[in-house]
């Protein structure tokens, strides 16, 4: 009789197994295909970009098109330049303040902390299109407009940074920041030196977070610039279609390729250290 439930247990879980296996592959399928889609349109000739039904295997390799999609009339390496210059120096920016700000929440102990706390957690409600007027207003004042800056400058003091840092520093042991300063650690080495080493994976994980999203935003930029000169990768995609399109969607296609090759290698070489940082909060949490 234990044998014959057991049995029916390792039953049920191989069938569970294997029903979540398919649905992983279908879901993976679904998320593949306008990438394979986009590859594949890349590399075929401008009579054959629009066949209906569409082809997921190439015939044809026109390797041309990704010349072309550089040397157009929108200069996408430079579109790549600005927005490469935009996204590390925000990425940088951010990783210098926001750990210090969330150490500061999760650890330090002031007067009006939780106040400050609610008041940044309820930024986070507002969506960007609420402030941005006032943003460039500021910007503007400064003589910022059409300057790197402008997307720079704001990105440095994120609330989701904050929030997310304080959510990592919560998961240090105090027992180890409390032998610190028995041992005579001020406030900033035991930051420095114990709590921040401990939150490597969060600062990883924020940094990859804060670089994709600078990288890929076309709202803030189209607003702030208005060249095609200090434009971002995004914009220039955009140009591509309007104002300086050819309406040859297999350069478009190309185009695109390079603007998902950085951000995917940068996911790539981090993934390793999101999945441990996910991993280590939700066994703490």
């Amino acid at each position: 009789m234990p044998s014959t439930t057991s049995t029916r247990k390792r039953r049920r879980w191989s069938v569970a197994k294997i029903l979540s296996l398919v649905i992983l592959v279908i879901g993976a399928l679904g998320m593949m295909a306008p990438f394979v889609y986009m590859l594949v349109t890349s590399l075929k000739s401008s009579a054959n970009a629009y066949d209906l039904p569409p082809t997921w295997i190439p015939t044809e390799f026109e390797w041309g098109n990704y010349q072309r999609a550089l040397t157009d009339q929108v200069p996408l390496l430079l579109n790549m330049l600005n927005s490469a210059i935009i996204a590390i120096a925000s990425t940088l920016g951010l990783l210098i303040t926001a750990p210090m700000a969330g150490y500061a929440f999760a650890r330090l102990k002031f007067r009006g902390s939780s106040v400050m706390f609610i008041t940044l957690l309820a930024s986070l409600m507002v969506p960007i299109q609420v402030t941005i007027i006032p943003l460039w207003l500021i910007m503007r004042n400064l003589g910022l407009i059409n300057s790197p800056l402008s997307l720079i400058l704001p990105a440095v003091t994120g609330a989701f940074g904050v929030f997310l840092m304080r959510q990592f520093f919560l998961t240090v042991p105090n027992e180890i920041l409390e032998a610190a300063k028995i041992d005579g650690a001020n406030a900033w080495k035991t930051y420095s030196l114990i709590a921040l080493p401990l939150v490597k994976h969060g600062l990883s994980t924020l940094g990859v977070i804060t670089f994709l999203a600078s990288w890929n935003a076309y709202f803030a930029p189209s607003i702030f610039l208005n060249s095609i000169q200090s434009a971002t990768l995004p914009m220039g995609l955009v140009l591509m279609l309007g104002p300086y399109g050819t309406g040859q969607i297999n350069v478009i296609m190309a185009a695109t390729a390079f603007a998902i090759a950085p951000a995917f290698l940068v996911y790539l070489i981090a993934q390793r250290w999101i999945i441990t940082s996910l991993t280590q909060s939700a066994v703490k949490g």
